[in-house]
């Protein structure tokens, strides 16, 4: 009989063994699942400490930070100084504030006019470079403001490059 109570004790407690395994798994399982989503959908801590700065920064001046005004222009297709190179690139002007400045609807054919001449200036060769493409950007922005006659486009960004 002594005999038979150890065994069924053994039994008892091999079923608690398993529920055991059985809950690790479980909680392995999800802790698993809830890293894979948590990179899967890119959060990271630097993600997060930014997000909370810029809260503070629009909590201290009591304003919410709005994203910049940006303005996308038509495509321009121009004649590079190399005979039979072309450049189609389309471009966007980002302005420091959020709102457009009043002017600038008025202003499209004068900014258009500018960047028409500034593109055409150029040959192929200086402008295949990231270099070259940055300094185009840097050329750009300063005759667009020097067009509006005021330092409002911070940014001007390539949506479409081709050179042939």
């Amino acid at each position: 009989m002594a005999e038979e109570e150890s065994t069924g004790e053994e039994s008892k407690s091999g079923g608690g063994k398993k529920k055991l395994i059985i809950i690790i798994v479980l909680v392995l399982v999800l802790v698993g699942g809830g890293v894979g989503a948590f990179l899967a959908l890119g959060g990271s801590k630097e993600d997060a400490e930014e997000g909370e700065e810029l809260e503070e920064e629009g909590e201290e001046t009591g304003e919410a930070i709005l994203p910049a005004a940006v303005l996308p222009l038509e495509t321009f297709i121009v004649n590079l100084q190399v005979k039979g190179s072309f450049l189609k690139v389309t471009l966007q002007l980002e302005f420091a504030e959020p709102e457009l400045p009043p002017t600038v609807e008025s202003e499209i054919p004068k900014l258009r006019d500018t960047i028409i001449r500034i593109l055409s200036s150029k040959e192929s060769a200086e402008i295949l470079t990231q270099q070259g493409k940055e300094t185009l950007r840097e050329e750009l922005r300063n005759g667009v403001n020097e067009t509006l006659g005021a330092e409002d486009v911070t940014q001007v960004y390539f949506t479409e490059f081709i050179i042939q």
